[in-house]
């Protein structure tokens, strides 16, 4: 087992910084998101509409794939070895993990989210399933692809949408690996430090977790989300409108996860080469900040569990 001391992470520079000239503002679009989370409640029928998507990756199947093979290769370098056991917390639209965990060796898969958005259309999954022939010949007449229920049987996988209290079915030290792509950022900052702790029990010694972590704004891709005192922020006003992000930075997140019990390392810092969004324009404390702290736009983060 590999010491994550070891990991220097990569560091990149998202090129352009925030994108200008939107068609919509990021003032327009929290309005927009406060009214059309109200009026249309329906994930269903917002998602008809393209409103409030949780996640496009049915329309990035190599990026997805990609980074199922990162978690399980991270698995294999720094954790107990082979991964028999995986859980995707905020699988969104897709349940393609089951296919990329199950075509790569792993045995049983546990996909959680706060709600069935997962795409029922088995073209997709067809799709996936014969890209993965490449590297796993056979794989796709081994999976039952008549609709997604017995998709998720043939491979073992369960798929739960009762949010965090989802985890409590998921029995202790039974995990393996587990990944998210884009999710901890939504998760209320109240709550972070407990899913934490419930990460940390799930997975077994020398499991590990691999999440890809967002700190854009999710309006336009600036830090206009710190523009907002902390009791308006987290109220639930803003929290339940589509446009929430717990805004911890990469510090605090990583703090946290050590207090819970995490060997912890970072393998990627995409940075912008300068703020997004003036500083003068945030609330306190994002205003007093250090700036390298905040010009991290995103970043991968390695835990283990210590043991095994």
């Amino acid at each position: 087992m590999n010491s994550l001391q070891d990991i220097v992470p990569t560091e990149q520079i998202l090129h352009g910084g925030a994108p200008r000239g939107a068609p919509i503002p990021w003032w327009g679009k929290i309005g927009a998101k406060i009214v059309l989370s109200r009026a249309l409640p329906s994930y269903r029928v917002r998602k008809a509409f393209g409103l409030f998507l949780h996640g496009n990756l049915d329309h990035n199947i190599e990026q997805h794939s990609d980074f199922v093979k990162d978690a399980l290769a991270a698995h294999a370098r720094y954790g107990s070895g082979k991964a028999h056991t995986i859980l995707e917390l905020g699988p969104g639209n897709t349940l393609g993990t089951a296919l990329f965990a199950a075509a790569r060796g792993v045995e049983r898969t546990w996909l959680v989210d706060v709600g069935d958005f997962a795409i029922a259309d088995m073209a997709l999954y067809r799709d996936i399933a014969r890209i993965l022939e490449a590297e796993a010949p056979g794989f796709a007449t081994r999976v039952d692809l008549a609709d997604r229920a017995r998709m998720l049987t043939s491979l073992d996988a369960t798929y739960l949408t009762g949010g965090t209290a989802s985890l409590a079915e998921i029995p202790s030290g039974s995990l393996d690996v587990i990944l998210s792509t884009a999710v901890l950022e939504h998760v209320r900052r109240a709550e972070f430090q407990g899913l934490a702790a419930e990460t940390l029990r799930m997975l077994r010694p020398g499991g590990t977790a691999f999440h890809s972590i967002d700190l854009m704004d999710h309006l336009g891709g600036g830090l206009n989300n710190l523009r907002f005192t902390e009791k308006l922020w987290e109220s639930a006003f803003f929290a339940n409108s589509g446009f929430y992000t717990n805004r911890l930075r990469c510090r605090e997140i990583v703090a946290i996860l050590r207090a819970a019990g995490f060997d912890v390392a970072l393998t990627r810092i995409v940075r912008w080469p300068a703020l997004p969004t003036p500083r003068d324009v945030f609330a306190a404390p994002f205003r007093d900040l250090p700036e390298d702290e905040l010009l991290i736009a995103n970043f991968r983060v390695l835990l283990r569990k210590p043991g095994g």
